[in-house]
This record gives structure tokens, C-alpha cells and sequence, in this order.
């Protein structure tokens, strides 16, 4: 019954105000429909996260009470009206706060895409939005990216914050706590004079990865593919912009690809690199004339699909599907038929599922051509000397076991130990094993 009471003395206060001063509030409402949208949209973005814009709003709250209904004397008597303005005046403040200092979170299970340009006027942020972003989503669609990803293109003050910023990585570092998010591309756009051409705009890309920790030397490596990969600076004339902004989309679109996948991979989730990397050289061979630092990241797609699916083709060993293991083993070898691991795995397979030995026996011999002086191949070859009861062969390759050394041997021991041991449990004729 007191809600009931509540609500109709309210209302009645809404319609007092309306009656006593609908005609400034019909004024206020032509004035907005009448401004400049772009001008608003610029207010909204760039000029509302500014403190003196709080202010400015509070101040203009209560000067805008005070005028339409003595603002101040309402506080003497708790009316229904005063407690509307107090409201309002939070509502204003809360508002403000969630513009300054939200950031959208990257959905769960998602690959988070982060494009923070600073721009130094809407017309420029206008543009960034219609040509570039759209593209950039609508390539990811077309490729069936955003069912596992999502592109968040973030406001001007964050991507000024990021700009100007001493320490950037250190500032991503901050924001990503929040985003939870996986590539971010940052930089600026702006629009200058360049003599008798017109004017031009010119945007300026960095890039950052996140990805698990990783060896640095490795981390290292990712970081230079990704200077290569996506250009500090690209330019072009305002009357073409539309092509421009598509262009350089395209570009970063081909970075995020690449160096996600490769982030991916390291993270241990070959099966999203594999997805992200396939038909990425194709993608590349669209830009004519490739320049040489593209041609180089380019070169390197099929040796990266070619790791992807020896992996892939391990996992589905490991879970027991013969036709898949040797289906993404033929890929991975159709991809770079010098792939040393790929020809490694293969004989495992050629041993344990087709029991050929002399198929193994040729791709162990593979593997030996592509070594690089590396030589888990020799535990492989004598081991299958060893079942074939060629002692003579099998100890010539042990004596070479035991002069040389290589980096990861101790996981080889290992990996040999558990094969042989494994073996013995079904084939306890075969003692030389043992050895």
C-alpha cells in the first residue's frame, strides 16, 4: 500500500514538472536532435572521462535544479521531488564511472582480438569503425573465426592511455588483468597534409601476444615474427581511404592469424593453431608485390602446419584413432616432407600398427636425413635392429650412442625406457629388449 502511495506521488510530481516547464524541456529535446551526431558521439567518447567533465555534470545538475524547482529548499522537507534529484545526481555519477573505467571482459572460451587506435578526432574514429573494424570482423566471420574469438575495439581514452604511456607493455599488462584477452594491435590514427598529394592518413601499429609462460628466447622469437608481420606504418590518400582502411585490416588480420596460431602452438593447443593456419599462405599471396619480410613469415606457414598436425596426429594416436593418427601424419609430411619429428613418429607407427619393419626401417632413415644434428633417430634404428636380432648393427649404433650427446637426451631415455618396458609385457621372447 506505501509503494502503491509512493509511485502515484511521484507521479504526480513527474507531471507537475513537465506541466510547469515542458516547454524548456521540448527546447533541450530540438537541441539535441539538432546537433551535429558526429560532434555528440565525439563528446560522449573522448570528452566524457574527463574529471572536469564530472564536475561539469554535477554542476550543471545542480544548477539545473535549483532554476527548474529551488533545488536546494527541498532537503527541509524530504519531499518525493527531492529524492528523484538525488537519483539522478548518482545516476550521473555512476554513469560516468562505468565510462571512465570499464573495460569489457573477453567471454570465457573465447579468443580475445583487442584493437585500441587512438584517434585524434571522430571523423577519424568514424572512419576506423566503418572501414577498418568492419573488415576486420567480417574477414574473421567469413572464415568462421568469431564462432571461437571476438573482436573488441576499445575506447579512445583507453588507447590514449596505452599510447602514452611510459611502460605500454607494462599498461597491456594492467588492462589484460581485466580483459582477460589474447592479441591486442595499438597505435594511432590521424589525418595531416602531405604537400601537393592532399591529405593523408597515416596509422601507426604495435602489437602484443599473451600467451603461457614460455622460454624466453621463444617469447623473443614470437615478438620479432610479430614486428615482421605487422607493419609500424601504413599511409594512404584521404580520397582513398576506404581502400586503405580495407587494406590495412587485411593486414592486421593475417598478423592476428599468425601470431595467435604460433601463440597457440607454444601454449599447447595445436588444434587452434592448425585452425587459424590453414590457408594463411594463400591469404598472403594476395598482396603482389610480397615484400621480403612477408615472404619469410609466408615461407614458414606450411613448416608450422606441418608441426600442428604431426601433434594433432599424436593426440589422436594417444586416444586411439588409427585412421585420423595416419591421416594428419600424411599431412604434416605433405606440408614439409622433411618434417625430422614427422618421420620419427611415422616409423613408430609403421612399427606398431602396420608391423613393417622395413617401412620403419625407411622412415627412420628419413628421419636420419633431416636430423640436424640431432639423434634420437639412433634409438630408434638400433632398437629395431635389436628385433630383428641384428646384434651387429644394433651395438655399432650403441657404441655411436655413447660417444655423442644432444640437449633433450635424458626425455629420449625416457621415452625408450617406457616404449621397451611396454613392449616386454606382450613380447617377453624378445629379452635382448632388456639391453
Amino acid at each position: 500500500m506505501f509503494l502503491r502511495l509512493l509511485k502515484s506521488e511521484a507521479q504526480k510530481q513527474i507531471e507537475e514538472i513537465l506541466k510547469e516547464h515542458g516547454e524548456k524541456i521540448q527546447t533541450v529535446c530540438i537541441l539535441f536532435n539538432t546537433m551535429d551526431l558526429e560532434k555528440l558521439n565525439y563528446i560522449t567518447e573522448e570528452k566524457l572521462p574527463e574529471v572536469k567533465t564530472l564536475v561539469l555534470g554535477i554542476g550543471v545538475l545542480v544548477g539545473s535544479f535549483t532554476a527548474i524547482d529551488g533545488f536546494l529548499s527541498q532537503f527541509a522537507c524530504l519531499k518525493i521531488r527531492s529524492i528523484v534529484y538525488l537519483l539522478l545526481f548518482f545516476s550521473w555519477i555512476i554513469y560516468w564511472l562505468f565510462n571512465r573505467f570499464y573495460l569489457p571482459r573477453n567471454k570465457k572460451n573465447k579468443v580475445g582480438i583487442v584493437i585500441a587506435i587512438f584517434s585524434e578526432n571522430e571523423s577519424e574514429r568514424q572512419k576506423l569503425k566503418a572501414d577498418f573494424i568492419s573488415k576486420l570482423k567480417s574477414d574473421f566471420k567469413r572464415e568462421g573465426i568469431l564462432n571461437f574469438s571476438e573482436v573488441i575495439f576499445l575506447k579512445n581514452h583507453f588507447s590514449k592511455q596505452i599510447k602514452e604511456s611510459n611502460n605500454p607493455r607494462e599498461e597491456l599488462e594492467k588492462i589484460n588483468k581485466k580483459m582477460k584477452a589474447h592479441f591486442y594491435v595499438w597505435g594511432d590514427v590521424k589525418k595531416r597534409p602531405d604537400g601537393d598529394e592532399g591529405e593523408k592518413y597515416f596509422l601507426n601499429f604495435q602489437g602484443y601476444v599473451i600467451h603461457k609462460p614460455i622460454p624466453q628466447n621463444l617469447s623473443q622469437e614470437i615478438s620479432k615474427d610479430f614486428s615482421k608481420v605487422l607493419p609500424c606504418e601504413v599511409n594512404f590518400l584521404e580520397k582513398r581511404s576506404f581502400e586503405g582502411f580495407e587494406a590495412s585490416a587485411k593486414l592486421v588480420h593475417l598478423a592476428a592469424k599468425y601470431i595467435i596460431g604460433i601463440a597457440a602452438f607454444v601454449s599447447q593447443d595445436p588444434q587452434l593453431a592448425l585452425r587459424l593456419h590453414n590457408g594463411l599462405k594463400d591469404q598472403f599471396n594476395i598482396f603482389r608485390p610480397l615484400p621480403p619480410h612477408l615472404q619469410d613469415i609466408r615461407n614458414r606457414i606450411p613448416h608450422l602446419i606441418s608441426d600442428e598436425t604431426l601433434w594433432v596426429a599424436r593426440w589422436h594416436y594417444e586416444n586411439k584413432r588409427t585412421n585420423e593418427t595416419k591421416i594428419f601424419l600424411e599431412r604434416s609430411l605433405a606440408e614439409n616432407n622433411n618434417n625430422y619429428g614427422t618421420w620419427l613418429f611415422k616409423a613408430v607407427i609403421d612399427f606398431l600398427i602396420d608391423k613393417n619393419i622395413d617401412e620403419a626401417l625407411k622412415s627412420i632413415g628419413r628421419a636420419e636425413k633431416c636430423s640436424n644434428n640431432t639423434f634420437e633417430w639412433r634409438y630408434s634404428k638400433a632398437f629395431l635392429y635389436f628385433w630383428k636380432a641384428d646384434y651387429e648393427k644394433a651395438l655399432k649404433l650403441c657404441q655411436k650412442i655413447k660417444q655423442q650427446n644432444y640437449h633433450t637426451e635424458e626425455i629420449t631415455l625416457n621415452e625408450v625406457r617406457t616404449f621397451n618396458l611396454n613392449l616386454l609385457k606382450e613380447n617377453k621372447a624378445k629379452a635382448q629388449l632388456y639391453f
